[in-house]
């Protein structure tokens, strides 16, 4: 269970974040110490252009921020747009069915991923994606880092 200190430091950190960038680094820096990673981006969703565009990531040599990508239909979509839920991939044959560019990401050692979506007003508006070592995420922590997930709402919907 997530203990309130770790929330408290994530609420103090994001708030005195002087740009949507370091707020970014200050995120993933807390979650790398609760969660651990190999890769950790964020994606805003545009509806309207029917694209997800990268706002983070910290390895930008494999997902660049600002690149974007179409926004996908299936059963990962689903469950984070329609559902708003988390979706935990455990293996790299997880990887290989909801990312069409799981290569790079292979190549880099992830194996598992857990998105969390990012939600305001009822509709998702991004998500926080975080890539990691075999089996390394479950449900249990995919609901922790909904908490953060939701904490950094403001960087989904607020312009830099």
């Amino acid at each position: 269970m997530i203990a309130a200190s770790s929330i408290h430091e994530v609420a103090i950190r994001l708030s005195r974040a002087e740009d949507h960038a370091a707020a970014f680094i200050a995120l993933e820096a807390v979650t790398s110490e609760r969660f651990g990673h190999i890769l950790f981006t964020a994606l805003r969703f545009d509806y309207d252009d029917g694209v997800m565009t990268r706002l983070y990531s910290n390895r930008i040599d494999v997902t660049p921020v600002g690149g974007t990508k179409p926004i996908p239909t299936g059963p990962w979509a689903d469950r984070i747009i329609s559902q708003r839920s988390c979706y935990v991939g455990r293996r790299k044959e997880d990887l290989k069915e909801v990312f069409f560019d799981y290569e790079p990401l292979w190549a880099i050692g992830c194996e598992s991923v857990m998105n969390v979506p990012v939600v305001w007003a009822n509709r998702t508006i991004g998500s926080i994606n975080i890539l990691g070592g075999p089996s390394q995420y479950d449900e249990i922590t995919a609901s922790e880092m909904m908490i953060f997930a939701q904490m950094s709402t403001p960087l989904f919907c607020c312009p830099p």
